[in-house]
């Protein structure tokens, strides 16, 4: 089985959760970056883990 990837500070739940997908970093808008280093809540990926479904 592989191993989850470690959330970030922005995650809201951990990557594969059921109801749940990749969103653009609200604090980076997408970038990746935040005051010239890698964006604390995204980790660098411009991306969090949010929930879209209904749950």
């Amino acid at each position: 089985m592989p191993e989850q990837p470690d959330m970030n500070p922005g995650d809201e739940v951990k990557p594969g959760t059921p109801q749940s997908g990749e969103q653009i970093c609200p604090l980076c808008q997408g970038t990746g970056r935040q005051d010239g280093a890698d964006c604390p809540d995204c980790g660098g990926s411009g991306k969090i883990i949010a929930l879209v479904g209904d749950a």
